[in-house]
């Protein structure tokens, strides 16, 4: 697994490879000449993106390039239907963006959860990936678990550098804690995690038990004493 960090708000991009020479692209982001760069390290790799997974339906979660090439860009039912609805919405809040990619700014389909209500088991050429889907942070929110490595990829939470974001819903708190009752098991056996902005961690347990101190905080009306820096 490789994990590059773009400039704005510390934001990862992760590529999981496959023993193969694919690789699977978790949220790349975020400026065009970075993901331009993720590109030319691909290249000079020897690898070839299989797949792409986009955690959530937030417009730097998004993103894509030609480059990384015409191959299925999955995402839970939630994320899916949010990204075709609102992508004139998405694209204004991006911003100014060049116009040949902006037809790719949410262009991904739906994973369908395992028949027996198991979580749903990412369809790529690569190493199992897991989907663990939950309403944390936002509606479909998606976190992605490689059991043989242990790595959790937690999307836009268990960050060491952004407190927790309840966003949208009728009651974005409760939300927020039963996301994190659902990561639970997998933080317990996470060898790492990784956030969707900041750093990769061995710290998942510490990191989830922080976020609940916050979120516990904010049910209760109080304002959370926390050193993290929101960057958006």
């Amino acid at each position: 697994m490789l994990v590059a960090t773009g400039r704005r708000d510390t934001t990862t991009s992760t590529v999981v490879v496959s023993p193969g020479g694919g690789c699977l692209l978790v949220d790349p982001a975020w400026e065009v000449d970075e993901l331009e760069a993720l590109a030319d390290d691909l290249d000079d790799l020897g690898l070839r993106p299989a797949a792409g997974l986009s955690t959530h339906a937030h417009f730097d979660h998004l993103l894509w390039h030609h480059r990384f090439g015409d191959v299925p860009r999955w995402a839970s039912a939630e994320t899916a239907r949010r990204a075709a609805a609102g992508q004139d919405a998405i694209l204004d809040e991006l911003g100014p963006w060049r116009v040949d990619l902006q037809a790719l700014v949410g262009r991904v389909r739906a994973v369908e959860p395992g028949a027996d209500g198991s979580a749903a088991i990412l369809p790529w050429p690569g190493p199992r990936v897991e989907l663990l889907v939950h309403d944390g942070h936002i509606p479909g929110h998606t976190a992605a678990w490689l059991p043989e490595q242990r790595i959790l990829l937690a999307g836009d939470m268990l960050s060491d550098v952004e407190p927790p974001l309840p966003e949208d819903g009728p009651d974005p708190v409760a939300a927020y804690a039963r996301g994190l009752d659902a990561l639970e098991p997998l933080v317990r056996r996470a060898a790492w995690v990784v956030p969707g902005h900041g750093h990769p961690g061995q710290d998942a347990a510490a990191r989830l038990a922080h976020d609940r101190r916050f979120v516990e905080a904010l049910a209760a009306g109080r304002t959370p004493d926390d050193p993290c820096v929101t960057v958006g």
